[in-house]
């Protein structure tokens, strides 16, 4: 009896160590396979994070640096406008700031303050007087730039309309002095509008700092709280992540703005002073893994509970010791197997396609039940085959066959999933079985096309060139050069810049601003495959030591903008010579040259006579037609040197430079001489007028300025007028 208890003992203690060991097996296995699973959860949410952040990068960076490119242009037409001595008119800095302003969408205000920091110019100024910016810290950075590039403020609640945004500040300088700043406002509620686009779900989140860390704009559906613009509370793993990686990267935390607890993804828009940041809901994106654990959990304990079991009926009975051990342990290696695939949809199916076992996986991944599936057909899920095409399929595999493949399934709910499925045909007692493990890789292919339909942008140009070869292009990029479906892929740069001077620039430029600052901008000219010139914004950055990402963005229309404001400025709207604006910077610019070659400058001022008769008897139409002839016989008598100017309405002036004593009269007299002809208006008749004439000279060692030579040469042509018509007088 004691050795037989003795054996009992010993038995009982053996099943008892062997039911220990089997729970620590299962538990370990369980979180072996839970923690894989986690991890490939924390990888999609990563993944999914780093995409939206890459593209937010990209639509944020282009917005800002179309921003710069319309300030950069502006500064520059308005720093020519303000450069002579008479400033231009407030309503023509407020017309060109107002043009501007339309080319924008979503700028708040386009306004120009003087020296002072108080906002002279711009758009939707309030009445009374000017607001005063001289304490914003941008325009201190500004006043002491010495460089002239595009300084960001804020964020800041604007002064005009009380709204928070940031300020895109382009300092001004005429000669060499500070003379104000040219600054563009944009409300903070206008990138949260754009966040709005993005395809996030609930308590996911977008949001724009400065790399001060400073909030611009947060989105996040269902959240409790956006935000307060200028808020720079952040987790101290945000903090930490900025610090080691400034450029981007990812980590997990719990937002201090709302509580929730996010995967997030970071990026960069050097060198703006900008970060997005995108965040992935763990609550919401771990949902079905919590659900796993929950499965896997019961199932570990539902088998530890049979191998209790199993070993208490073999201590009570003391029967069959070796064979129930030996079924224990197949049962154990037969859920250890189905434990290790849990992640994925494990699933049997027979010869004929019918679905004869599963795990609890592939049931969830159908949005379905064991009892609702068990029975069914391949077909009933597949979306692409039907019964025909599975049975064909089924009569050519045979054992020890392999395959991957990637399909569609229908779930319960009627949503349509993109699955990849690894299958193995086994025969077991005689009958062939299909043995496949699915993998839901709907978010996977969704975030694949969401890349490719931002790289096939029918916006911005896009092109990868390697060794100065173009080896890829999207769509836009072939219609703004004007060339076909794959004809721009193999071809040589040089083909699409305008010149061999402008792929030379390029190439020195370029290079040098990629190894030194990791990227370069330029505005370039570009030749269409038809030969037509198109400008373009340049942008490059590289991918490898040979190869560079490229992006193009059409901006023909805005050049011709430019042009065109910039002639219309500085020329008179009905005979297109010089107005008084140009005429003053073309003397400035005569006196110049004359004083280093000790040479003079003849400013001469010539008033119509008879001018008033035609006006008064032909009517207006005539007179402008008589005006216009006389302004092109002006152009065609005098030299490729010599300015012709309309200051008023029958008054012109000439610069004639350079010239010797008395060198201007042969020229002065040519000109007389064309105004005397008769000239043949449109409706037959001819008319004749005359001219009078006073010439102001430059002097040695005198310092006159364009406004007084202009002012000398009045007086004396009104002299000579008040002694006879058709006359000159000489000071």
């Amino acid at each position: 009896m004691d050795a037989h208890a003795h054996r009992r003992r010993r038995a009982a203690a053996w099943l008892i160590g062997i039911n220990v060991a089997i729970a620590l097996v299962l538990s370990a296995l369980a979180w072996l396979v839970l923690d894989k699973s986690h991890r490939a959860f924390e990888l999609q949410a990563t993944n999914r994070a780093e995409s939206l952040a890459a593209l937010a990068q990209l639509n944020v960076r282009a917005e800002i640096e179309r921003v710069d490119g319309v300030i950069r242009a502006t500064a520059s037409e308005i720093e020519r406008l303000t450069a002579s001595a008479t400033p231009p008119p407030d309503a023509t800095l407020n017309e060109v700031l107002r043009a501007r302003f339309a080319l924008l969408d979503g700028i708040e205000g386009f306004r120009l303050t003087d020296a002072a920091g108080r906002v002279r110019w711009g758009t939707d100024l309030p009445a009374g007087p000017p607001i005063d910016i001289s304490d914003r810290d941008y325009f201190r950075e500004a006043r002491q730039s010495a460089e002239p590039t595009t300084i960001i403020g804020g964020p800041h609640t604007s002064r005009v309309s009380r709204h928070w945004g940031i300020a895109f500040v382009h300092p001004l300088r005429q000669q060499g002095r500070f003379a104000g700043v040219l600054y563009i406002t944009m409300n903070a509620a206008h990138f949260q509008r754009n966040f709005e686009a993005y395809d996030l779900e609930p308590l996911d989140s977008v949001s724009l700092r400065r790399s001060d860390r400073r909030l611009v704009a947060r989105y996040s559906p269902g959240s409790a709280t956006q935000g307060e613009p200028g808020d720079a509370a952040v987790s101290p793993e945000l903090a930490t992540a900025m610090a080691t990686q400034p450029q981007g990267g990812h980590f997990v935390a719990r937002v201090r703005l709302d509580g929730e607890e996010r995967t997030a993804a970071y990026r960069s828009l050097q060198p703006w002073p900008f970060t997005v940041f995108v965040g992935i809901s763990n609550d919401r994106f771990f949902d079905p893994w919590r659900q796993q654990v929950r499965v896997v959990v019961a199932l570990v304990v539902c088998v530890w509970l049979l191998a209790a079991g199993a070993a208490w009926l073999v201590h009570r009975a003391n029967r069959r010791e070796a064979e129930v051990m030996a079924a224990l342990l197949a049962q154990g290696k037969r859920f250890q197997a189905l434990l290790r695939t849990a992640g994925d949809g494990i699933h049997i199916t027979d010869g004929n396609g019918h679905l004869v076992e599963m795990s609890d996986s592939f049931a969830e991944m159908l949005k379905s039940t064991r009892d609702r599936l068990l029975g069914r057909h391949i077909a009933s899920w597949d979306v692409n085959q039907d019964e025909t095409a599975i049975r064909a399929w089924l009569a050519k595999i045979k054992a020890g066959d392999r395959q991957r493949v990637d399909v569609q399934h229908r779930r319960d709910d009627g949503q349509i999933i993109d699955v990849e499925m690894q299958l193995s045909i086994a025969e077991i007692a005689g009958s062939l079985f299909v043995f496949s493990s699915s993998r839901d890789v709907t978010e996977q292919r969704r975030v694949l096309r969401d890349q490719a339909a931002m790289l096939e942008s029918d916006l911005v140009g896009m092109a990868k060139v390697r060794d100065r070869v173009i080896t890829w292009r999207n769509r836009a990029a072939e219609r703004l050069l004007g060339y076909g479906p794959g004809e721009l892929e193999g071809r040589p740069v040089r083909e699409v810049y305008w010149d061999d001077a402008e792929y030379q620039r390029v190439g020195s430029e370029g290079y040098e601003a990629l190894r030194k600052e990791g990227y370069y901008r330029a505005q370039l000219r570009m030749r269409r495959k038809s030969g037509e010139m198109v400008w373009v914004d340049f942008g490059a950055v590289p991918l490898s030591p040979t190869e560079l990402f490229v992006v193009l963005v059409d901006i023909t229309a805005m050049k011709a903008a430019n042009d065109s404001l910039a002639h219309a400025a500085f020329h008179d709207p009905l005979t297109q010579l010089p107005n008084r604006l140009l005429l003053l910077d073309r003397i400035g610019q005569a006196q110049a040259a004359a004083r280093r070659d000790g040479r003079e400058v003849a400013v001469c001022y010539l008033d119509l006579d008879g001018f008033k008769p035609v006006n008064d008897e032909h009517g207006h139409e005539a007179g402008d037609q008589l005006l216009k002839v006389i302004a092109q016989r002006m152009r065609d008598a005098i030299r490729p040197s010599d300015t012709a100017a309309r200051v008023g309405g029958d008054e012109f002036v000439l610069v004639l430079a350079p010239v010797d004593t008395d060198g201007w009269q042969p020229i002065l007299d040519r000109v007389v001489q064309s105004i005397r002809e008769t000239i043949r208006l449109d409706s037959g008749v001819q008319v004749r007028v005359g001219v009078t004439v006073g010439v102001a000279m430059t002097r040695e060692g005198e310092a006159a300025t364009p406004d007084e030579l202009i002012g000398q040469a009045d007086h004396l042509m009104l002299r000579a007028k008040r002694s006879g018509k058709r006359r000159r007088q000489v000071g």
